[in-house]
């Protein structure tokens, strides 16, 4: 299934998947050494970059099993350059970015220009809470684009590459979705609470005509806090009858939305004690919700987790 936003399309710039039909305009620079030097592959023979491209192509987005979002860039027509972001954990919280562009275009801000707008893609459409690069410390162009980009060095680690022969240092520059605005854009806005018993299992629920468990809760009713939305939610999909003074917000996290693709999701998180009292207690569903489940934090999360439910409950991952 196509991802929705693709291509991306900035003022000068295309940003679209890659073709098998790729090849050459990949080779014409990517066969460069100055381009590879810095870069964790060598440069690319026809070989090579035929099982380059074999990979790339199935990067169609964060959400395909590859887990990563692979672009080429064309400025007029012409691929100029390419940008992939990939997640780093299970819930799709963390990401990484690379990218490698022709020299001949050096100094017109197309890097810059790409890599922000993947850099935005990882926020606002996959809810990402933390973005990261690696780059080589000599590599000074790509260090300066991470600045450009406001990112934040966060640290220098010695000499711990092999690469091409040698050891290498490596600069770890990350980005926050709390450094940006906080508009919302598109993103859904939820309340969600954890229900946990005397032993530390969760309760989820899924809702009808949905695959994903989540943590119960819904999207806010016009001029309701999201305390309010949490105790309303909680009572017409569980009937459970919350008592608000022991509600307590535990994080406000933005990931990706569960049951619509491409959609970032910020939840306002909260957790109640109401059924803490018994060993997974009998919760009848209602409403939409269809199934309930306890879950188990010590055992592996189940495939049908919901991102913002593996964000909280990490499990054995």
């Amino acid at each position: 299934m196509p991802t929705p936003f693709l291509p991306i399309r900035t003022e000068r710039l295309v940003l679209r998947p890659y073709a098998e039909s790729d090849l050459d305009a990949l080779l014409a620079y990517h066969s460069i050494p100055a381009v590879a030097r810095y870069l964790r592959f060598h440069t690319w023979t026809r070989e090579a970059g035929r099982r380059h491209l074999a990979v790339r192509v199935q990067r169609g987005g964060i959400e395909t099993p590859a887990r990563a979002l692979a672009l080429v860039v064309e400025h007029e027509g012409r691929v100029v350059g390419d940008v992939t972001l990939w997640a780093t954990d299970e819930a799709g919280a963390k990401g990484e970015m690379g990218w490698a562009f022709h020299p001949d275009v050096a100094g017109r801000g197309f890097a810059t220009e790409a890599a922000a707008a993947v850099l935005e893609v990882g926020f606002a459409q996959y809810g990402m809470h933390r973005i990261a690069a690696q780059v080589d410390v000599r590599n000074v162009a790509s260090a300066a684009l991470c600045e450009r980009l406001g990112m934040g060095l966060e640290a220098r680690h010695r000499q711990d590459w092999w690469s091409k022969g040698e050891w290498t240092d490596t600069l770890v520059y990350a980005a926050l979705a709390s450094d940006r605005p906080r508009d919302v854009g598109d993103a859904i806005v939820v309340s969600a609470v954890v229900l946990a018993d005397a032993d530390g299992h969760v309760l989820t629920v899924r809702k009808r005509g949905t695959a994903a468990f989540m943590h119960p809760g819904g999207k806010p009713e016009p001029g309701e806090t999201p305390e309010q939305c949490a105790l309303r939610e909680v009572e017409e999909e569980l009937a459970l009858v919350l008592a608000p003074d022991r509600l307590e917000l535990v994080a406000v996290h933005r990931t990706a939305a569960a049951n619509e693709a491409g959609r970032a999701l910020i939840a306002s998180v909260f957790s109640h004690p109401h059924l803490s009292a018994r060993s997974r207690p009998e919760v009848t569903p209602a409403a939409e919700i269809e199934e309930v489940r306890w879950l188990d934090p010590l055992a592996d999360l189940p495939y049908d987790a919901a991102p913002l439910l593996r964000l909280m409950v990490p499990g054995r991952e």
